[in-house]
């Protein structure tokens, strides 16, 4: 049996999921500023104008001298206009700091089904625990609101990294301040290529979450093998797949 001394987690549907859609949550900030613009076309827009600004600007234009904030808003600016918005600048700016700060403190997301019960049954077995994530810098916050961050030896994101998965580099970066060897150690997230490839990729184990039951199709369209015992319908699978394959070891070195 393997031996797991660190499990890292991916948030988005993985530890938290947003409550409603993009597009619903952009929608309801606008109206508090007379701003109307149909949710299902903001929605339309949004996945464009998220890769576009991934691809322009990665690592939330950290590298290109913007704030989080600043990179988000322009975001925001974009996914509002191509959804036919054709007000001013200076509200377009309110709806974007009004969004950044709902979504700062938690109100946007809700915590997964199991997350709590399965990373309680973790931490009591002595396991290091750490989130590797693309988020920004309001992780720490976010998680904090859901009662979640106590579990967390650290957390890694993109921005404190300047990596985002799923470079290695991102991955790296939690091995080394968990001082654990890779394959000692876990990820656990949804995404077949940024979570479990990459993982795998640097030498980890990987468990992917595949709520919707379509890992192998996801597996497929991205040329990636995912082995059938590591993947989970829900969350609290994750202990029955340790417990059969894993020798979970608690750490006992004063770090």
């Amino acid at each position: 049996m393997a031996r797991l001394r660190l499990l890292t987690f991916d948030v988005t549907n993985t530890l938290l999921r947003l409550r409603t859609s993009p597009g619903r949550e952009y929608a309801d900030v606008a109206r508090t500023f007379d701003v109307t613009v149909r949710a299902d076309e903001l929605d339309r827009v949004y996945r464009g104008v998220w890769a576009e600004k991934k691809s322009e600007h990665p690592v939330y234009g950290l590298d290109h001298g913007l704030t989080t904030e600043q990179w988000w808003a322009d975001l925001v600016g974009r996914v509002f206009r191509r959804a036919g918005y054709v007000g001013s600048t200076a509200t377009l700016q309110r709806i974007a700091d009004k969004l950044h700060e709902e979504f700062s403190h938690g109100k946007n997301w809700e915590v997964m089904p199991f997350a709590v019960d399965v990373l309680k049954v973790l931490r009591d077995r002595g396991l290091k625990l750490g989130v590797v994530s693309n988020f920004d810098d309001r992780l720490e916050r976010t998680l904090l609101s859901h009662s979640l961050l106590h579990f967390f030896d650290f957390v890694v994101t993109t921005v404190n990294s300047r990596s985002e998965k799923p470079d290695p580099a991102i991955f790296h970066a939690a091995l080394t301040l968990a001082k654990v060897d890779p394959g000692d150690a876990g990820h656990v997230g949804d995404h077949v290529v940024e979570d479990y490839w990459a993982a795998r990729n640097v030498g980890m184990h990987a468990f992917l979450l595949d709520g919707k039951g379509d890992a192998s199709s996801r597996a497929e369209a991205a040329n990636v093998a995912v082995r059938p015992n590591c993947v989970m319908r829900e969350l609290r699978d994750l202990v029955a797949i340790i417990d059969s394959d894993f020798t979970a070891v608690a750490e006992t070195t004063v770090w």
